[in-house]
């Protein structure tokens, strides 16, 4: 019965990464990164104006990232949430997910169900 609880986990971990902004929140925080590092590499740009931009880059860095793990987080815990009608409880469910085998089959689950979602979609 726990493969069941598995796919429907997979299937909430898909929809949740593929309708949560991670990808933008990554690529803001990767561009203000590499903004940061031009910065510091020029010497047309003195130490005063750097200490300003890189601030603000610093905190653009910071914002996306911390947004970026809150996503990951809300991943986490609608596989949680599935996990709460496992028999054994919560703490069985997390040692049960732990298992290696159990680890592949979700993985599994949730690319098959990624596939399968984009055929569906494009028709």
């Amino acid at each position: 019965m726990h493969w069941l609880r598995i796919l429907i986990s997979a299937i909430v971990a898909t929809e949740l990464l593929l309708r949560l902004p991670l990808l933008p929140a990554m690529k803001r925080a990767t561009s203000a990164a590499q903004k940061s590092g031009r910065v510091l590499k020029s010497k047309r740009i003195s130490d005063h104006w750097k200490e300003r931009v890189l601030l603000a880059y610093s905190g653009r860095i910071a914002r996306n990232s911390f947004g970026f793990f809150a996503m990951l987080c809300a991943v986490v815990l609608g596989v949680v949430f599935v996990g709460l009608s496992h028999p054994g409880g919560l703490m069985d469910w997390v040692f049960v997910l732990s298992q290696p085998l159990n680890l592949v089959a979700l993985c599994a689950a949730s690319l098959v169900y990624a596939f399968l979602r984009s055929k569906l979609r494009r028709g």
